[in-house]
């Protein structure tokens, strides 16, 4: 077996290994059933003995399957994955040792294996060939290999874990987690990085609370690093998305050769994190990650999802967050269709009635998209990392085109009836007038959109003849290019793609409208870019778990049980790659799931469509083929994908084949000088698998009241109304009797299940500004609450009006001012100066119910006209304490004051 240290080996699929059979199922395509298929990872394929000559001098209880491998070596672990009935009852494994594989010795005897058959061999002397020696059967339909492995060593388990797209390589840590807390800081290596070090701090900061700063400079502990640089591991042509990810509790570290990688990187650590991390309220953490190393890289460049405005509308913010929802699963192509028979959406200059009128089915959604929204929308996305790539369908699917450009009597060909398509006869002056309309809408397009890509439509001409079909799409592929651009097409539309060109086939069916065969086996042979979009695996608008949607229904093992190595043809029941030759592995580019917009309106629908199908389809796109065949492990990671989800408040399907994870966080509430919250969220638990209706909850406040019942606000799951489950949210509203910080819980009951969730409520304002180190002062707080947390600061301090300061364990060295408005709370701090607050809302020096530690004033303090809550408590002062003007006046709140000076006016008796 394999030495200790070094990874075991599916020997199977190293260069130069070879499966053979004694039969093979011969029934067209005959590929299908190839020994081959047995031993290429994808477990829904395999080898089929030809079981149909049975009583043709075909005898089954002989029949053998055998691998003969690269070179010689030790085989320690044989894997049979078998389909049930098609297996024998009793069989032998054998093993060869001359180079002709002409002399076996069995190593194993087996009845009535499992599907999932392993056999420890551990045969430590080198094997040339390892054989299945059928013996017995009750099998009438002859025996099915999926998969056949012959592992060095022991066969790796299935990848479990939080983080999808599995990755390529993934090694749990040892030793305490590391913890996002509120001195954390995104560390750049360069300042080029700054804006996406941004963004990507723009996800962590509402949940946290946490400012965050991006810098440049040397990370601690708590920062989250960022580096480019070269990645150990990482393929020569993987540099682009790769990256490493290192957490431990000195620090999480993201290396990458370009910031593509660090963004890449930065989303498995999103993940790592608790669910919450996705939420927009503020939750109380602890926001830990376990130690873990990471290598990553995507298997396609193309990974993408397809929305359909062009049906029903969908607003710029709704694709947004569909943007930010396909950066979290890493993909990285947004194709937005904009043209259909319903609506053309994007404003064209020169033709005002392509305005977004018209849309699909009752109670539908029209919209428009101007050129300066498109450009937002592409600004967004490519701040992200992800491209759109638009489309404008022709030449058929066209009636809202050609209705706003006047019709088939000015768009259509002499004679022509039907109205959803440009004419497409070269000889008819119709058709330059309709290239003259696509000159102008592509040069316009071209011209907002920095995407390389380009989608012309291409499908469903049905009736139109084939030549002038290819004319057209020829004339398209001109004036695409002459913009710059590459031109995809859905197929056929390969077909008039011009010889050596670069346009990209995107395959999807072998649609014909009922007629013969269209796929040949010529549109491989060309070795052009492909992009897969199997429709019986990938199109998100067809139905699933009851859902309301097109048939075929797509349920989740359906959208996860394919390769784009292995594509299954709906209308003509066969698989693609035996039948036609292709798609090409070495062409294949990538992946993309549409979602077709008749019967969908507005983001909820989209989401529930969608979501949780696509990180399956997307895993595909982006994790090793091996480590994308086991759904039961797939089911694992999603079920922690879901709570990410319910916390990001999207509409996912919570559907009964996963058992969703349950995840919980209360939230930190920020309560005014009147000490009430109103209606605060408090407490949320998303349980994808549990009906909110039979939960419920109680409130305790953290302040020795007593506990009470608590409603539950959630979204059941309703497959007829394309609704699934949300947070279960619990909130309240409650006046505190002193200002202060107070920890309470939310206790979550079902049946023998509890779920204890810690909440805070606090008079503590949020951070806008986290100061820590050493700063030379003065120093000026303009607006915002400044924080200051183990800082040191050299000189006067100013707060303005508007403006807050929370300090806790640093140091002033100088005077402390401040005047109007806000919140000054200085809690275990030392002050060199004076401190001078005057006519603010809330004064906290020391608190100990807001956990505010006394401080040292190595000075007078002054306190005048301050409102609301003005509390000093526990404190060294070696000046005069003066208070005058206070409402209410201040307290000690039980903890006196040692004052050096005197002590006069309200603070007489501090």
């Amino acid at each position: 077996m394999t030495t200790e240290g070094s990874e075991s080996v599916n020997l199977s699929l190293l260069p130069g290994a070879v499966a053979s059979a004694k039969s093979q199922r011969t029934t067209a395509p005959a590929l299908t059933y190839a020994p081959a298929n047995a031993t290429d990872v994808f477990v829904h394929n395999g080898w089929t003995s030809n079981y149909a000559s049975v009583g043709n001098g075909y005898d089954p209880t002989q029949d053998w399957f055998q691998v003969k491998l690269a070179t010689p070596s030790p085989v320690y672990e044989v894997f049979t994955r078998w389909t049930s009935p098609a297996k024998p009852s009793e069989y032998e494994l054998q093993v060869s040792t001359d180079a002709d594989c002409q002399t076996w010795t069995t190593v194993a005897h087996v009845v009535n294996p499992a599907d999932k058959d392993s056999q420890v061999i551990d045969h430590q002397d080198p094997v040339t060939c390892v054989r299945m020696q059928a013996l017995a059967t009750t099998s009438t339909v002859g025996y099915t290999i999926n998969e056949f492995e012959l592992w060095s060593g022991p066969k790796p388990p299935p990848t479990v874990g939080q983080i999808i797209p599995v990755p390529v390589k993934q090694t749990p840590g040892t030793g305490q987690p590391w913890q996002l807390t509120n001195t954390s800081r995104i560390v750049v290596s360069s300042s080029a990085l700054t804006a996406t070090a941004e963004v990507l701090a723009g996800y962590l900061r509402p949940a946290t609370g946490f400012v965050l700063p991006v810098v440049t400079g040397s990370p601690t502990a708590a920062d989250i690093a960022l580096s480019t640089g070269s990645v150990a591991g990482l393929p020569a042509d993987k540099t682009a998305e790769g990256y490493s990810l290192t957490v431990s509790s000195g620090g999480a570290k993201i290396v990458a050769p370009q910031a593509h990688g660090l963004f890449n990187g930065f989303a498995s650590l999103r993940q790592l994190l608790p669910a919450a991390i996705n939420a927009q309220t503020e939750g109380t953490g602890p926001w830990t990650v376990q130690p873990i190393t990471v290598l990553d890289y995507p298997r396609y460049e193309h990974r993408g999802l397809q929305l359909d405005p062009a049906r029903n509308f969908m607003t710029v913010a709704e694709i947004r967050s569909m943007i930010d929802q396909l950066a979290a699963l890493k993909g990285d192509k947004l194709h937005l269709h904009l043209s259909d028979s319903q609506s053309w959406r994007l404003e064209i200059k020169g033709y005002p009635a392509l305005d977004g009128t018209g849309c699909n089915g009752a109670a539908c959604i029209a919209g428009f998209y101007t050129q300066e929204d498109f450009k937002g929308l592409v600004k967004y996305a490519a701040d992200r990392f992800i491209e759109i790539v638009p489309e404008l369908e022709g030449p058929a699917h066209a009636t809202a085109a050609v209705r706003s450009l006047g019709g088939v009597a000015v768009m259509g060909c002499q004679g022509q009836t039907q109205t959803d398509r440009f004419c497409t006869n070269p000889l008819d002056p119709a058709s330059e007038r309709a290239l003259a309309f696509w000159r102008d809408a592509i040069a316009q397009l071209s011209a907002i959109s920095p995407a390389p890509i380009i989608h012309i439509g291409g499908d469903e001409a049905i009736g139109m003849p084939h030549e002038d079909y290819k004319w057209w799409i020829g004339q398209m592929e001109k004036i695409v290019n002459a913009n710059g651009k590459q031109m995809m097409g859905w197929n056929p539309a390969l077909e008039g793609y011009a010889p050596g060109s670069t346009s990209i086939n995107h395959y999807w069916s072998d649609y014909t409208g009922g007629g013969p065969p269209l796929i040949k086996p010529e549109w491989f042979n060309q070795h052009r870019p492909v992009i897969t979009t199997p429709e019986w695996n990938a199109y998100l608008d067809f139905g699933y778990d009851g859902s309301p949607g097109r048939t075929p229904r797509t349920e989740l093992d359906k959208a996860y049980g394919w390769d784009p190595e292995w594509v299954y043809e709906k209308y003509r029941s066969v698989w693609a790659q035996p039948a036609y030759g292709g798609p090409k592995a070495e062409d294949i580019i990538g992946i993309e799931a549409p979602i077709w917009g008749e019967q969908m309106r507005g983001l909820a629908t989209n989401e529930y469509m969608v979501f949780p199908r696509l990180a399956g389809i997307l895993e595909k796109a982006w994790s090793p083929k091996v480590l994308t065949q086991d759904y039961d492990s797939y089911v694992q990671r999603l079920s922690v994908a879901g709570p990410r989800w319910a916390f990001a408040n999207v509409n996912y399907g919570s559907i009964a084949q996963v058992n969703w994870t349950p995840e919980s966080m209360g939230t930190v509430t920020r309560f005014g000088v009147d000490r009430t919250v109103t209606n605060a969220p408090l407490g949320r638990l998303a349980a994808g698998s549990i009906p909110p209706g039979e939960v419920t909850a109680s409130i305790d406040w953290g302040d020795g009241s007593a506990a009470e019942t608590a409603p539950i606000a959630g979204r059941d799951y309703v497959t007829s109304q394309r609704q699934g489950r949300s947070l279960m949210t619990v909130s309240g509203s409650h006046t505190y009797p002193a200002d202060g910080t107070y920890h309470g819980t939310v206790t979550y009951t079902r049946q023998a299940q509890t779920w204890v969730v810690p909440f805070v409520a606090t008079g503590v304002p949020a951070c806008t500004t986290m100061l820590s180190g050493t700063h030379n002062g003065p120093l000026n707080i303009t607006s915002g609450v400044a924080c200051f947390d183990g800082a040191t600061v050299s000189g006067p301090v100013t707060v303005a009006a508007g403006a807050g300061l929370y300090a806790g364990g640093s140091e002033f060295r100088g005077p402390v001012t401040a005047s109007g408005a806000g919140n000054v709370l200085i809690c275990g701090t030392t002050v060199s100066g004076p401190v001078s607050v005057t006519g603010r809302t809330r004064v906290w020096l020391g608190n100990p119910a807001g956990e505010c530690a006394p401080s040292t004033i190595k000075g007078p303090v002054a306190l005048q006209n301050n409102t609301g809550s003005t509390i000093v408590s526990g404190n060294r002062i070696s000046g005069p304490l003066a208070c005058s003007g206070n409402n209410p006046a201040p307290t000690d709140a039980g903890q006196p004051n040692s004052v050096s000076g005197p002590k006069s006016g309200q603070c007489a008796k501090l």
